[in-house]
Order: structure tokens, then C-alpha cells, then sequence
């Protein structure tokens, strides 16, 4: 325990300190080089993130007669499912290494969902209310 406050004295001497090299000057072409290198890794993790998601729904057709109306998570790795596959809408739970059809609808719901005010317009019906209320 001893040893420990002499090293930090020894190396905290001026003796050491001389013989750091000195700090080179940063000139405009090599900030320019660092921050054209950065845009460019920026550019590819970006032209990467892109490929992957088009390799990923490449099996997917625009117009297709199979799509997720809506999702919620029940849990971490559970997630309960409205899909639309034609005219037939199915619930269906989901999780890791399992999918189980909870219920087959006989008439489609999502016609009665799109009816329904989104709680965003239901907001902005709100706030413009209480704007017109204020402002009075």
C-alpha cells in the first residue's frame, strides 16, 4: 500500500511530463479527410440498413391479398395479431416458435375500426378546442 502513492508522485513528476510528446497541430486537410471518412461510414451503415430491410420483405407484393391490420404486445415476445387474408380476418397469437389462431372472425371488424376517430384526431379536435376557449 505503500508503493501506491510513491508511483503516482513518480509518474506525476515534471520528469515524466517532459518527455510526453507535444500535441500535433490539427490542419483544415486532415479535419477535412476525418469528417468526409465519417460521412462516409455514416453513409454506408445507412446504405446497409437499407439493403437488409429490402432483403427482408422481398418476399412481400404490393396489392397483395395477405396484410397485419393491427399488432399489440401482451407481453415481452407475445404479440396478438389482426390479419386480413382476403375477405377473412383472423386474431392470432404470437410467439417465439409459435402461432396459434385465436378466433376467426365471420364478418370483418376492421370496417367498423376505420369508422372509429384515431385518438390523434380525437387530440387535435381537443386542443383545437381549448385554443378557441383560451384565446376568448
Amino acid at each position: 500500500m505503500r508503493f501506491f502513492p510513491c508511483l503516482i508522485a513518480l509518474v506525476a513528476s515534471p520528469a515524466f511530463a517532459a518527455t510526453a510528446p507535444a500535441p500535433a497541430e490539427v490542419d483544415a486537410g486532415g479535419l477535412l479527410r476525418v469528417c468526409l471518412s465519417l460521412a462516409v461510414v455514416i453513409a454506408l451503415i445507412l446504405a446497409a440498413g437499407w439493403v437488409l430491410r429490402r432483403m427482408q420483405g422481398g418476399g412481400v407484393r404490393a396489392g397483395g391479398n395477405l396484410r397485419c391490420i393491427e399488432s399489440i404486445a401482451v407481453g415481452l415476445k407475445e404479440r396478438v395479431v389482426l390479419v386480413q387474408a382476403g375477405e377473412t380476418q383472423m386474431l392470432l397469437g404470437v410467439a417465439p416458435g409459435n402461432v396459434r389462431t385465436l378466433h376467426v372472425f365471420d364478418q370483418p371488424i376492421a370496417a367498423a375500426m376505420q369508422n372509429a376517430v384515431s385518438p390523434a384526431a380525437a387530440f387535435k379536435t381537443v386542443l383545437a378546442q381549448w385554443r378557441g376557449g383560451a384565446g376568448s
